[in-house]
């Protein structure tokens, strides 16, 4: 699997957009929100409260989408880097865990032995359990608690790790600005044409072939739910009145036409989004939101980081 990986170069002006109200207020907020819906969610299932597990299942793919929007702490220590993915396999993992996992369940293995694969302790794995399982089966509410404890144990690593590099992210305010536009950027890709795109049949890779079922979180539903998160997460990242943020740099360096636009285009994808259902991106509302979308990561890769100073060099994208 290759991956769309854009590196953003320093030139002559100094941007200095993000600093310790971002990183307090965005950063370690979000990190700490996904921490308490996993715990909840933990709670529930011991409980086995069926109705309370699929409401605070949501709760946890809204508040890890928004850690994964801004996810920098792999730029801060490269230790760091493969975390999501222990969290999170979509697109980034082609085997196919649910019948693994049906076997799991149908095997009297161990469970700590026969669940051995990161890929079998994610929110994705999470997500078939607890939608199409029964909970009330010892060994199935035992494999959610496994899986549900691992994401827990992931974040809390998350957040270990941001506190402890805090200061790297801080001392260097521009620098910050570098990583956390190259994930904006990186990210709205990934939303456009895998969130998107490849379900409304818009993208190369699946033109012309929609399939709602392709969605990321379409057998619990939450698909709409995490596109939302993601794009509620960019607001705070370049419209926030509440900290200095890239609208506010952009402003600086005379490059208003360039912002208004991308909050323009981050505006009408959130009502796009919002005028959806799960079954939506088939029709004209999906591709509505892929146009939206798409206006977005223009806004954002041509015009932004240009007006701000930033040169970028698209190292691989296949279009996967």
């Amino acid at each position: 699997m290759r991956y769309l990986v854009v590196i953003i170069l320093f030139v002559s002006i100094v941007v200095n957009a993000v600093g310790e109200k971002f990183f307090n207020q965005v950063i370690i907020v979000n990190i700490m929100l996904a921490i308490k819906n996993v715990e909840l969610l933990i709670d529930d299932i011991n409980q086995s409260n069926s109705t309370r597990i699929k409401m605070q299942f949501g709760n946890l793919v809204s508040s890890w989408k928004k850690v994964e929007t801004t996810y920098l702490l792999g730029d801060l220590n490269e230790d760091y880097l493969d975390i999501p993915r222990y969290i999170d396999i979509f697109h980034g993992n082609n085997e196919d865990i649910k019948p693994q996992l049906d076997l799991i369940i149908n095997s009297n293995d161990e469970l700590f032995n026969a669940m051995y694969k990161y890929s079998h302790k994610t929110i994705n794995a999470l997500e078939y359990i607890l939608f199409t399982k029964d909970l009330f089966h010892p060994r199935v509410k035992n494999m959610a608690l496994i899986i549900a404890k691992s994401i827990k144990n992931y974040l809390l690593e998350i957040l270990d790790g941001y506190k402890m590099y805090q200061s790297k992210f801080l001392e260097s305010e521009q620098y910050a600005s570098a990583i956390l536009l190259n994930t904006l950027i990186a990210g709205t890709y990934k939303l456009k044409e895998w969130r998107v795109g490849d379900v409304a049949g818009l993208s190369k890779k699946f033109k012309n072939k929609p399939n709602n079922y392709r969605a990321e979180y379409a057998t619990s539903g939450n698909s709409v739910n995490a596109i939302k998160a993601i794009l509620e997460t960019q607001v705070q990242v370049i419209n926030s009145p509440d900290y200095q943020d890239f609208g506010d740099i952009s402003r600086q360096f005379k490059a208003r036409k360039e912002i208004d636009q991308a909050i323009s285009a981050l505006n009408d994808s959130i009502a796009n989004a919002n005028n959806m259902s799960e079954f939506d991106f088939i029709n004209d509302k999906g591709k509505l939101l892929y146009q939206s979308t798409n206006r977005l990561m223009k806004a954002y890769y041509i015009s932004l980081m240009d007006k701000l100073g930033f040169v970028s060099k698209v190292l691989d994208a296949d279009g996967d």
